[in-house]
């Protein structure tokens, strides 16, 4: 932008009018623009590179094995506790893949795995799953012999026989360690039935206390309950 102002000659005391001044040139403010084309190159190839990372993506998805409710150690593996799932995974998680679902049915869980987690093959294991010399016994138990309202699958207990005041000074004799196999819902309100893994050669003896009603269990330090 340039303005010219011209300006009237002023006379000279001799008469002679003076010289006119050159223009003045005022240069205007340049206006600084986004180069357009060069801002559209930068968006094809964003999007280029995000339409290439959706791609990687979706193609690192497989199908995997994730437990389809509640599992608890010493639980025999059904068809119906796994069910399949398509997600993109990480390279180091350790999963099953969805075709090695069926070999994983009737093995024992070693582990809890909440419902929606994904299983490990290292998570199941052959047969029963009770070491050797150790025996699992069924016990129907109520409020007086169960040590919280709630057991569960894991929990370490000391077993007990309760024995009339007058042939024993405490009361109750200790029977050994067990751990908790399986509990159920009794009958009954307020009993459970649970099974206990044993040393094998107490095995009679917790379960004659536990016919005879008189088994109790004291929920060892640590225990869930």
């Amino acid at each position: 932008m340039t303005t010219t102002t011209p300006r009237a000659g002023t006379p000279r005391t001799n008469g002679s009018a003076a010289p006119t001044p050159a223009p003045v040139r005022v240069a205007g403010t340049r206006v600084k623009r986004v180069p357009w084309v060069a801002l559209g190159v930068i968006l094809v190839v964003a999007g280029a590179l995000m339409f290439g990372l959706m791609v990687q993506s979706a193609g690192a998805r497989k199908a995997a094995v994730v437990a389809a409710r509640d599992i608890n150690p010493g639980q025999v593996i059904e068809l119906g506790d796994l069910r399949v799932v398509d997600v993109a995974i990480d390279g180091a998680a350790s999963t099953v893949p969805a075709a090695d679902r069926g070999q994983l049915v009737g093995k024992t869980a070693t582990s809890r795995i909440p419902a929606g987690a994904f299983v490990s093959a290292g998570q199941f294991a052959d047969g029963s799953g009770v070491a050797p010399g150790r025996v699992v016994v069924g016990a129907l138990l109520g409020p007086g012999g169960l040590p919280v309202p709630n057991l569960w699958v894991g929990d370490e207990v000391t077993l007990l026989e309760a024995r009339d005041t007058e042939s024993s000074s405490s009361g109750n004799e200790p029977l050994g360690g067990a751990s908790i196999y399986l509990v159920t819902p009794g009958s009954q309100p307020g009993t459970q039935f649970v099974s206990l893994v044993v040393d094998e050669s107490l095995a009679q003896r917790v379960a004659d206390a536990a016919a005879a009603q008189r088994l109790r269990l004291l929920l060892r330090p640590g225990g869930g309950g």
